[in-house]
């Protein structure tokens, strides 16, 4: 019976570490899910607030030149530059085109006006408004000019049956046609659908020269409230993809969402507009996927990340896989305690070593001394610094100052006897501890210190560097305070830097 007994709890025992060992790989999973989440979260967030630039960065142009014509419409759109191009406005059997642009006009500014003739009556609104659109020739431009290849075409459609296009096409293939009223663009950006009057991004169509598809962001311009126009830039779908494609995350795919849930741009293969659409702040299982959806601030935008279900997996599984085989090995004892022991001398190591440059550290100092073996040691103190190291970040970065520091650790290490010690006492300043010596010992080792440093060929780490230290040191003294006999090494250490660097100096009853 005792042996059915003690059978039966180690058979509970063992279900209940493999219980234990279950909960613990669930509770691993689910935190290694929350910080893939917070991560991608936060890159999502980033490449949200990249588009929004984007975005942005176009409807500032519009805004300016919305604003400058605005302007214009409260003044006379009449310049020396409208009434030279209107000069040059044709009347062709298909209607109005500017075909043949002025030669002494600066190449690259205006764009070409086609629209039904024939020409407006002196003195009408239409040409005004004629007249108004030539005079954005100068903002069309600057913005093709600055917005490159993020926008394909910029324009302005007149209400009255006539469009200004830039870059320049001639009229045989591209011009006014009465329909472009009855495109999204124009549509969308209506008083009766937009009554914020603000900028309207369209819905994806073909465009009308055959670049592709593309969408086009509008700003109507009113006059006493009354429609003159439409501002328009179009982007074209391909740019929107290349954009995103630059910041496809590492798992899962993007999808670039307009505020009619359809897809704009994506990094999947064969992209699926998930069903619902409303910003989530938070993932979430949506169709099958582990979904965030994002609304792009200050746009109509929204910005999809989804993971499937097998890449997630294997993603949870990679970024716990440290933790899952340390649970592992919670089974097997005798390597946990190797383990274990393993950690502690790295941790004492730690505790005891600087860990840019390897020499002790501190509190390495504070052992010796409680240990009593600072008092067996009877240890001159000498202490030195690199100088101008401040110089030395300055001019060739801290990284270079790091290597410096590295390389006097190792010079200084070559002249040291197997029970002196080195220690970084703080930033570039170090304290030997040197074993059983007397002045003059302290004195030539000072001297070797420094000339070593002096001749060492630091051109190998950066052209041009140069490192000297100065020194000061104090021989063993009994009964004097280790506080007392730093503070003691470090005035003369700053006596040889009064007297000029690169030098020794012991410490003296009269310098204290």
């Amino acid at each position: 019976m005792p042996n059915m007994s003690g059978h039966r709890f180690l058979t509970r025992l063992t279900w209940l570490l493999f219980a234990v060992v279950i909960l613990l790989i669930g509770l691993t999973l689910w935190q290694s899910l929350k910080q893939i989440e917070r991560l991608y979260q936060s890159d999502t967030l980033n490449s949200a607030i990249y588009l929004r630039d984007r975005f942005k960065r176009t409807e500032v142009f519009l805004e300016a030149m919305r604003g400058q014509a605005e302007e214009r419409l409260r003044s006379d759109p009449q310049s020396v530059l409208t009434r030279q191009l209107y000069r040059h406005i044709e009347t062709l059997p298909e209607g109005l085109a500017l075909d043949k642009l002025p030669g002494d006009l600066p190449a690259g500014l205006a764009g070409n006006l086609t629209g039904d003739g024939p020409l407006p009556p002196p003195g009408s609104e239409r040409e005004a408004r004629i007249h108004l659109a030539l005079s954005l020739s100068p903002l069309l431009a600057t913005a093709s000019q600055r917005l490159g290849n993020e926008i394909a075409w910029v324009y302005f459609t007149g209400v009255d049956n006539f469009i200004y296009l830039y870059p320049w096409q001639p009229s045989s293939r591209f011009r006014f046609y009465p329909t472009i009223y009855q495109k999204s663009f124009w549509q969308d950006a209506l008083h009766s659908t937009n009554p914020d009057k603000k900028t309207v991004l369209s819905r994806p169509y073909e465009d009308f020269i055959g670049r592709g598809p593309m969408v086009t962001m509008s700003q109507p311009l009113y006059k006493e409230g009354t429609l003159v126009g439409m501002i328009n830039m179009d982007v074209l779908l391909a740019r929107l993809q290349q954009q995103l494609d630059q910041m496809t995350p590492a798992l899962g795919e993007y999808l670039l969402l307009n505020q009619y849930h359809q897809v704009l741009a994506s990094s999947a293969r064969q992209p699926v507009a998930p069903q619902n659409t409303e910003p989530t702040g938070e993932y979430q299982w949506r169709q099958g996927t582990l979904q965030l959806t994002m609304a792009i601030p200050d746009t109509p935008l929204r910005l999809v990340h989804s993971v499937t279900l097998l890449p997630l997996v294997w993603a949870m599984l990679c970024q716990s896989a440290p933790t899952l085989l340390a649970i592992l090995f919670m089974l097997l004892a005798v390597l946990s305690n190797l383990r274990s022991h393993r950690l502690n001398e790295r941790l004492n190591y730690l505790s005891c070593h600087d860990a840019l440059t390897g020499a002790f550290n501190r509190h390495y100092v504070v052992l010796l001394e409680q240990a009593g073996e600072l008092a067996r040691l009877q240890a001159g103190i000498l202490m030195f610094d690199a100088d101008h190291f401040k110089r030395v970040n300055d001019n060739f970065g801290h990284a270079v100052g790091d290597m410096v520091l590295i390389r006097l650790v190792q010079i200084c290490q070559q002249q040291l006897g197997p029970t002196d010690r080195l220690i970084r006492w703080g930033g570039e300043e170090f304290l030997l501890l040197i074993g059983r010596s007397d002045a003059t010992q302290l004195g030539e080792l000072a001297e070797r210190l420094r000339k070593a440093v002096a001749d060492h060929d630091w051109a190998a780490i950066e052209p041009e560097l140069e490192v000297t230290i100065s020194l000061g040191y104090l021989p063993h003294q009994e009964n004097l305070p280790l506080h007392e006999a730093v503070r003691r090494a470090d005035v003369a250490l700053y006596q040889a830097k009064a007297n000029g660097r690169n030098r020794s100096e012991r410490w003296q009853d009269d310098a204290s």
